[in-house]
Parts: C-alpha cells; structure tokens; sequence
C-alpha cells in the first residue's frame, strides 16, 4: 500500500514565511521598477476596466494577467506617485498564488516519493528524507522566484510558473484518483495557462498526449483525458474566438510569428515596419504591411501612429496590428545563428547559473545508480512537459524569465526520482544540505545586491522610474494634462513618463535599432531648418509637446527646456 506522507514539517513554516519575506523585501525595493512590456499591459488593462473591447484583446499580449492588473488599478485609482508600486503588489500577489502553486506541486511529488510496494523491503533503496527535499525544494524555488523570474519585471511570466506547478501536480494527483472532475480541473489548469500566455496553447497539447500515453492502458483514463482535452478546448475557445474574429483569421495568437520574423528571418525592426525587411546584407520581400504605422520622414526617421489602437505608446501596445501582413521565413542560416545563441543561453541557465545544484544532482543520480531510472520512467509526462517548454524557445530570442517555470519542473521531478541504498542514504543528505547552503548564500548576496542596487550585471536589476515621475509632474506644469497627445525623440516604447502622465504618444523619431540612438543622432545633428519641420510634422499629428534626452548642449533658445531632477527636455509644439 501506498505510504502515506508525514505531516508538514515544523522547518515548512519557516521555509513558507521566509519565502513570503524575501517575496515582499524584492518587491518593496522594486516597487518604482517598469519595462516597456510592462507599460503595454498595463494600457490593455485600463482598456479591459473602461470596457474599450478592441483595445482590450490583440494577438500578441495574453490578456489574464494585464486584465488582473487593470481591474485592480481601476477599483483603486492609485495617483500617479502609486500607480508602479500598486502594479508591483499584485505582482507579490502572483508571487504568492506561485508559492502556493508549488506547495501543491511540492506534496504531490512527496506523495509519489513516498509510495512503496506492498513487497518491498524497507531496507532496500529509498527517497532522500522528506526534510532534506523540502529544504533544497524550496532553495531551487527561490532561485526560480527571485532571480530568473524577478519580482521587479511586470510579466506574466511568475503566473506561468504558477500555472505550470498547478498542472503538474494536478496530474501527479489523477495517477491515485482518477475522478472525472480532477480531469476537468486538469483540463481547466491548461486553459488557464493559454489566458496567461499564448506558449501555452500548443504545450497543452503535448502535456494532454503525455499525460494519455502515460496511462493509456486504463479505459477509464482515456475518457478522463478525453474529458481534460474538452474542458481545455471550451475553455480557451473564447479567446480564439475574440482573437480570431479580430483577425479574420484563425489565431491563438501572433507572438510566435512576430518573435520569429523579428529575431530569425527575415530580421524586421519590431517597431515601424513599413513593409520591407533588411536581413544583413540581402534585402528580402518580408510582406505587404495592411495597416503600419505612418512614416513621415525619412531623415530623421519620424513615424506617426495617431489611432486606431488607443495607447500609451501604440507601436508596442499591439504590435500584431501594427505588424498585420508579415511573414515569417525559415531560413537555415540566420536560423542557426539564433541557435548558437540560445543553446549556450538555456546551457547557462541549467548548469552555470547554479552550479552547485547541478553538480549535487549528478552526485545523487551517482549514487542512485540504476535506482533512479524506475522513479524517473514513472514521471516521464513531467520531465517530457519540461524538455519540451525549454526546447519550445531555442528557435527565438529568448529571456530567462521564459524558461523559470520549466527549469523548476525539471529539477524538481529529478530530485524526486532519486532513490538511495541504506548505505548511501547518510551521503546523500550531506550532499543535499551543502548544496542548499551554498544555494541559500547566492540568494542572499543577489537579495543584498538588488537592495543596495549593486547587481553584478548592469541593467539586471529594478531601475526606478522616480524621474519619469518627476518629468510627469513638470510636464503636467507645462500644461500637458491626461490624455493630451505628445511626441518623443528616441524610444518610445520606454517612455514611462507618458504612462504616468496619462499622456499618449502619436509620433517619434524612431532610433533605429535596439542599442543605437541613431535617430535621435540624426534629429539633433539636423540643420534647424529640418528640426523645424519635424516639429510641424509632429503638431500636424496632434501632439501638443515632443519630449527627448537632453543632448548634451541644449539650445535653450530654440524652445527646449530642460525639466529639473530629469534627463528629460521638453518643447512646446506650434
């Protein structure tokens, strides 16, 4: 008979307060933190709270998590010097539903450690001690947590972490209780998933043909997957259907297509696209663009994006509206070159990131020996969801903050397979404290880092927006109000004063690549004669201010105006 698992260790309440402590610490410290995809869900979700449909749904942002931000900003209308660290709550709230998640997760694979056949001796091998899995557990879950997923970057992708523990360990569940409504909750998770993150959508299959194939010498385990796969396809048809009819086309979603024409081939800009594409040095037919964005000027490269998406910042707050008609080529070359890049990207993640975890985990699987194998062949469907989440990214630039919820599962579900013999068993917990030792300084020293905001890599931790708040505040003197119109020189996408401001960009002398501020180069190095005409291109779109970096020597007189404690300069339009 099964073995029932013990109850929950004293050490679990201190492991649980003391995750919810550093949750709330990176939160607390990255409370004024922004990124440009987090401006974006952040305007869909002020669309889903006012009711604006169009602007609500698009193809390439999922919409459950940015709702969840917009109902909650529009039940309590935070002012402006709150709005961020308002976002950055919910976001510990997502941290906790994945705490919980992982709980769940955690104790169905201690339930499955912990079976024993009614035959077998209890001398011979065994799991590591409940207490040493639950100590390294909860190490790798922190890690994922804090320092791959990051509390400070507005994403989903803490909710797909989430998502992914609460099906895991709902299928683990279904393998002892095979009820139909367990198949429906299972069937729900994945759904819930593809409302979080469109990735989802086609990793729901593989999840439902592993989970079948796993068990599908059972009649009544085929109707309970047939049940699981009904549930999740009417659950996720009303997104479908939204995005679909919005498209006139069937999609689950464009951030595949988009990710892959901007990144592998054939290489547009992912702003601005007017419908050609440039990949090195051979210029490629990338499509016929139905609806860009207006180009202005060549030089400066002005564009102008006045309706029909109602946004902080258009270009990026739909760009599969903005990028409608491109296409997608396979390409072996550029393809492979992504791959030289994202192969070495998830090898870094998986075996250098941490070390030590991945050094103890070879060490037990020594130990083990052959041991381990009946274990790992039992929970082959979660090791298959894994492989199959962190191979889904290796065609496209990818963020480590994609890959957290799938490199959890991985090495949770191999740290449980882990069978010990009786005169191994003292070694192996040796061997799981030290890596949890060394796990728990690394959290430590990134915590301290991100607190005293002395990170080992530049630009990896929370950059605050106190001076986008502080240019809101002084344009708002200028006589900007909500809703006014502007335009930016530079990028705007990142224009988080804007959003602030409840101000909408309509124009912008685009930079025209990720780490050049060409463009704006461009625009101040003009002779005043082409400055002027981009002012007057910029009041004809309707915006009342252009707003830049102060260039290092400003031409007062030519009506910029620097706004103090900012890098920010502003001039009103004619």
């Amino acid at each position: 008979m099964p073995k029932r698992p013990s109850r929950k260790l004293p050490v679990e309440s201190a492991l649980i307060l003391a995750s919810l402590a550093l949750g709330l610490l990176h939160a607390w410290f990255g409370r004024y933190a922004m990124n440009r995809d987090g401006m974006s869900y952040l305007d869909l979700g002020d669309a889903f709270f006012l009711r604006d449909w169009p602007n609500a749904v698009n193809a390439y942002w999922s919409p459950l998590y940015p709702w969840t931000l917009g109902l909650v900003l529009g039940v309590v209308k935070p002012p402006p010097e709150w709005e961020f660290p308002l976002v950055h709550l919910v976001n510990f709230g997502v941290f906790v539903a994945a705490l919980s998640a992982f709980r769940f997760l955690w104790n169905a694979l201690q339930s499955f450690a912990r079976e024993r056949p009614s035959n077998q001796n209890p001398n011979d091998a065994a799991p590591l001690p409940q207490w040493a899995l639950l100590i390294l557990a909860y190490a790798i879950f922190l890690w994922i947590a804090l320092e791959v997923e990051r509390m400070f970057e507005v994403t989903p992708d803490m909710a797909v972490l989430a998502c992914l523990c609460l099906s895991a360990g709902l299928l683990l569940r279904l393998r002892k209780s095979t009820r139909l409504w367990k198949f429906a909750l299972f069937g729900l998770s994945l759904a819930l998933g593809y409302w979080i993150k469109a990735i989802l959508f086609p990793l729901a299959f593989l999840t439902l043909a592993a989970s079948y194939l796993s068990k599908c010498s059972r009649p009544d385990w085929g109707r309970g997957m047939a049940l699981a796969a009904l549930v999740f396809l009417s659950a996720s048809a009303p997104l479908i259907f939204l995005l679909s009819t919005q498209k006139d086309r069937f999609t689950f979603g464009d951030s595949g297509k988009l990710n892959y024409a901007w990144f592998v081939s054939p290489q547009t800009f992912w702003r601005n696209w007017q419908g050609q594409g440039q990949s090195q040095a051979q210029v490629t037919v990338s499509g016929i663009a139905l609806h860009p964005t207006r180009e202005l000027l060549q030089h400066p490269p002005l564009f102008e994006f006045d309706g029909p998406v109602a946004a902080t910042y258009p270009p990026w707050a739909d760009p599969s509206y903005w990028n409608e008609g491109l296409r997608a080529h396979f390409k072996l070359k550029p393809q492979l070159e992504v791959l030289s890049r994202t192969v070495p990207s998830e090898g870094r993640l998986l075996f250098r990131s941490r070390p030590e975890l991945t050094v103890g985990i070879v060490i037990l699987a020594l130990l083990s020996g052959r041991l381990w194998l009946p274990a790992l062949s039992q929970l082959w469907p979660l090791l298959a969801i894994a492989i199959a989440g962190l191979s889904i990214y290796l065609p496209i630039l990818e963020h480590d903050r994609h890959l957290g919820g799938f490199v959890l599962l991985l090495f949770l579900t191999l740290l449980t397979a882990v069978r010990l013999p009786p005169e191994f068993k003292r070694a192996g917990s040796r061997v799981v404290v030290a890596v949890v030792l060394v796990m728990a300084l690394g959290t430590a020293d990134y915590t301290i880092r991100v607190l005293t905001h002395h990170v080992a890599i530049a630009g990896s931790g929370p950059a605050s927006t106190w001076q986008d708040l502080v240019a809101a505040q002084e344009l708002r003197r200028l006589g900007a109000q909500p809703g006014d119109k502007v335009a930016v020189i530079g990028d705007g996408a990142s224009a988080y004063w804007a959003r602030l401001g409840k101000l909408r960009i309509v124009a912008e002398v685009m930079d025209t690549s990720m780490d050049s501020n060409q463009g704006s180069k461009e625009f101040w190095e003009a002779p005043e004669g082409v400055r002027q005409n981009v002012y007057r291109r910029m009041a004809q779109a309707h915006a009342k201010v252009v707003v830049a970096y102060c260039p290092p020597c400003l031409v007062e007189n030519a009506g910029w105006k620097s706004m103090a404690g900012t890098p920010y300069c502003a001039r009103p339009l004619p």
